[in-house]
């Protein structure tokens, strides 16, 4: 569970950082930017990769498995936006160039599906315990 906070955080700041850096016309926020998606993708992969390991362990047949397959569908998608233009950035390196409208539009869209997909993983962890060792219930102590 610990992963997914980096790009939690990572990825809003490459929003706030395209922004302000158009704003203020700052080329310095813009390859700030530009780190803060590279350093939030490569973190959001691994989550993504292991998520896909504790999906494994969730029962198929289950409802929780079909909010587990959504949320990790999901967060492939947003992770898949987020690379992509993570390595467009990439091709132009070192010389990063302000965002576009248009890309700041999508890294904004993608950001807010990424806030309901993690919604989603939350519940699955704080709720269900999808990750969690099994509890051993003072009930169950008792019986031993």
């Amino acid at each position: 569970m610990m992963l997914v906070h980096f790009p939690t955080a990572f990825f809003p700041m490459s929003v706030i950082l395209d922004i302000t850096s158009v704003y203020s016309r700052d080329d310095s926020l813009a390859v700030f930017s530009f780190y803060s998606l590279a350093a939030g993708a490569i973190m959001g992969w691994l989550a993504l990769t292991f998520g896909a390991v504790e999906l494994l362990k969730i029962n198929p047949r289950s409802n929780l498995f079909v909010k587990a397959i959504t949320h990790g569908g999901l967060n492939l998608i947003w992770m898949l936006i987020f690379s992509v233009i993570s390595w467009n950035g990439l091709k132009d390196y070192p010389n990063i160039n302000f965002p576009s409208t248009g890309e700041i539009i999508i890294k904004i869209s993608a950001l807010c599906g990424m806030l309901y997909s993690n919604f989603l993983g939350g519940e699955l962890v704080l709720k269900y315990d999808v990750g969690k060792q099994p509890k051993v219930h003072n009930a169950e102590k008792e019986k031993k």
